[in-house]
């Protein structure tokens, strides 16, 4: 698999393990182990953009799967630099399947793109199921939706086996602060351990997203690569639509201190979807999988991890 050193890495690594699959991890150098520290999985310093390399590998290993999770994942970044973005996100997703054009053709590949590929939606095409025009609205919602457009015409003109998988917004234990559900834990964490005035800033609080644990969408990858059809894109997600608010609300009462609310125009994207709540019935038809984690539990969850991650900030 590839991208075992990002967020999702290390929950779908041991997914798959769990799942009875033998599992190796492509790490692109300079190789960033902290997240893997008792992973016991073998790993392989590899630039996916080392075309002759990536080749190589897959040739010599041969493997019946690739899931392919590597790319550039936060929007803002994208939006900074386009073309390290359409580098990443399409130019990874290129030289993966690639690769296994070349030297493993009869391999199932999992390419995971992002429910930010739908882009511009309105309330009538709510909830947002895979026939959904695609129709992204960021740099990063297009170079994932050329990602998944490419995925599926490299499987229909080469034969090759894929499935797309299409995960909405998920969060867990382990995210960059940079994300909204990680950035607002952060702030309480810090608050209860006195390093912070007790008000917990977010930009927009309006907007609705499909939030998931990491936990759920890493059993639906494993869902898809056994039992997705192939062609097919899927979406991931919970079927249901949480505000900012409600998530700052969620985490208040898990709080021990108590915290106000404050909005601040500086953390507010220029460019925003009112309402994203996605369909998982494809998924589920297919393959069975339903996520199962409570939207409160995993956000319990995220704020503790962030207090063990602030005391030993020191």
């Amino acid at each position: 698999m590839t991208g075992i050193g990002g967020f999702a890495g290390r929950p779908v690594a041991e997914a798959l393990v769990a799942g009875g699959h033998a599992v190796e991890g492509i790490l692109r150098p300079p190789v960033e182990r902290s997240r893997l520290v008792g992973l016991s999985v073998p790993l392989h310093p590899l630039d996916l953009l080392d075309r002759d390399g990536l080749r190589a590998f897959v040739a010599a290993r041969r493997p019946d799967a690739v899931v392919h999770l590597a790319g550039l994942s936060f929007p803002p970044d994208a939006e900074r630099d386009p073309e390290a973005a359409y580098r990443a996100n399409l130019g990874g997703t290129l030289a993966v399947l690639d690769a296994v054009r070349a030297g493993a053709p009869a391999a199932r590949v999992l390419a995971v793109t992002s429910g930010d590929v739908y882009g511009t939606v309105t309330p009538e095409e709510l909830p947002i199921g895979e026939e959904t025009p695609l129709r992204p609205l960021t740099i990063y919602g297009a170079s994932k939706a050329a990602a998944d457009l490419t995925a599926a015409q490299w499987g229909r003109a080469y034969g090759l086996d894929v499935v797309r998988a299409r995960p909405f917004n998920h969060t867990g234990q382990g995210q960059n602060a940079a994300f909204v559900c990680a950035a607002l834990a952060r702030q309480i964490a810090r608050i209860e351990a006195g390093r912070a005035e007790p008000v917990v800033r977010a930009g927009n609080l309006d907007p609705v997203r499909d939030f998931s644990d990491v936990r759920d969408i890493a059993a639906g990858y494993v869902a898809l690569l056994e039992r997705g059809r192939s062609g097919e894109a899927y979406n991931l997600c919970s079927g249901a639509g949480c505000s900012i608010a409600e998530v700052v609300a969620i985490l208040r009462t898990h709080a021990r201190v108590a915290v106000r609310v404050a909005s601040d125009p500086a953390l507010r994207r220029p460019v925003d979807v009112p309402r994203v709540v996605g369909s998982h019935a494809k998924a589920t038809r297919d393959t069975g999988w339903e996520p199962r984690i409570a939207w409160t539990d995993t956000l319990a969850a995220v704020l503790e991890n962030w207090r063990a991650r602030v005391a030993a900030e020191g």
